[in-house]
């Protein structure tokens, strides 16, 4: 008998194997309407046109939707943008209402019952959340990845956005869909990650008094790029834009990128102005890493352009001491230094990624499936105690970013 591999032994996983990996089926759904007809969608458009950059940008609109309305998607060519804003509110829907009925329990009781459970307080809940151990709430079943079995997680950490009040800002970390589950596990996994690593570079600019931890970021060389991301950053050079590339990669050693697109001359109601937007990305190659984190700059550049994304999670940030020439003082350093990890194939991708959490002392890494019957691709959400979210939502730390106190 040929023992299973971890991935294959969550269960949702071996549907993958009645998947086709090349994606045409859901992507021929997608653009002859077969999934998109499903989704409450009601207008998908092209809006790379509105900047000067020429990267395909693409919005998609589900009014009717519980927290976000609008969606973009970004790529190097416009079927990539145009897929990513479809399955970004693809994702988005499919997490508001549960397919499956939760389970009415207390905390309290599955601990009683000898019930695998997450426990709601290692997800780092904020003061105000109407959890407690001893009160019913809503609980839907997961896969642990670590432990290699089903975990019961309050519905609240799965669903969005919470309709029980155990969180009151929206949270979408770690939700993913994909073409097949082990695509949407790695996005959702990846996602959380680079939260993480955000969560810690802010959290660290926002209260330390000396600048910025040269271990936490370094400003990478831009004549050292590869030729991907470099084509990008030559691109908003001769836009007038400034780009700058910052390696946030933690002990996880997962390259995370974060990008700041500066224009010095936007136009507004008042004249020309300095306007910079942000973006992160995070893979297992350090230049795909690199390529998302300037995308993403790019897609919300576009975004505040066009004037309709919504607006949430509106608690400020804490003031803290921050210098203003911090950012002049870290460490450059050349892209090649940026860590990554070429691996074979996907489930090999899965395996190191768990790997690394552990060695961080992580114990669970729970996966909910919230994939819609009626849509028909692959949704999941990965929740990781014990990775910050403090970009998220300010009042909820954690212990990796507090260390940095310490």
């Amino acid at each position: 008998m040929v023992a299973l591999s971890r991935l294959e032994r969550w269960p949702l996983y071996r549907r993958d194997q009645h998947r086709s990996d090349d994606h045409q089926g859901v992507v021929d759904g997608l653009f002859g309407n077969l999934i998109l007809d499903q989704i409450p969608v009601t207008r998908v458009a092209d809006i790379t046109a509105l900047d000067v950059l020429g990267i395909p940008v693409f919005t998609s609109v589900t009014p009717m939707a519980k927290d976000l309305t609008t969606h973009l998607g970004k790529g190097m060519d416009k079927q990539t943008a145009h897929i990513g804003a479809v399955m970004e509110a693809l994702e988005r829907v499919s997490a508001e209402v549960l397919d499956r009925e939760p389970q009415k329990f207390t905390y309290s009781d599955l601990i009683s019952a000898g019930t695998e459970v997450a426990d709601p307080w290692c997800f780092d809940l904020p003061e105000t959340t109407c959890y407690r151990p001893d009160c019913p709430f809503d609980w839907v079943e997961g896969w642990d990845l670590i432990a290699n079995r089903p975990i019961w997680i309050l519905a609240d950490l799965a669903r969005s956005p919470a309709v029980e009040h155990v969180l009151d800002q929206v949270d979408t970390n770690g939700l993913a869909a994909g073409f097949t589950y082990g695509q949407a596990l790695r996005s959702g996994l990846l996602e959380t990650i680079e939260r993480d690593a955000v969560s810690q570079y802010l959290f660290y600019r926002r209260f330390e008094l000396e600048p910025v931890n040269r271990s936490l970021a370094r400003r990478i060389d831009l004549t050292s790029l590869p030729p991907g991301p470099r084509l990008l950053v030559d691109r908003a050079a001769a836009a007038g834009l400034e780009v700058t590339l910052e390696d946030l990669t933690t002990d996880l050693q997962i390259p995370v990128i974060s990008c700041r697109l500066l224009d010095h001359a936007f136009p507004s109601a008042s004249g020309p102005m300095q306007f910079v937007t942000e973006g992160w990305g995070v893979d297992l190659k350090a230049a795909a890493a690199a390529t998302h984190a300037i995308l993403e700059a790019f897609q919300s550049r576009l975004g505040f352009i066009q004037g309709s994304r919504d607006s949430y999670n509106q608690v400020p940030l804490l003031s803290g001491g921050q210098r203003d020439n911090s950012d002049e003082l870290l460490t450059l350093c050349d892209f090649s230094e940026v860590p990554e990890m070429a691996l074979s194939d996907r489930e090999a991708e899965i395996e190191f990624i768990i790997e690394r959490l552990q060695a961080v002392g992580v114990q669970q890494a729970i996966v909910i499936d919230l994939t819609r019957k009626s849509f028909g691709v692959p949704v999941v959400r990965v929740r990781v105690p014990g990775l910050s979210v403090f970009a998220i939502d300010s009042r909820r730390v954690g212990w990796r970013s507090a260390r940095h106190l310490v």
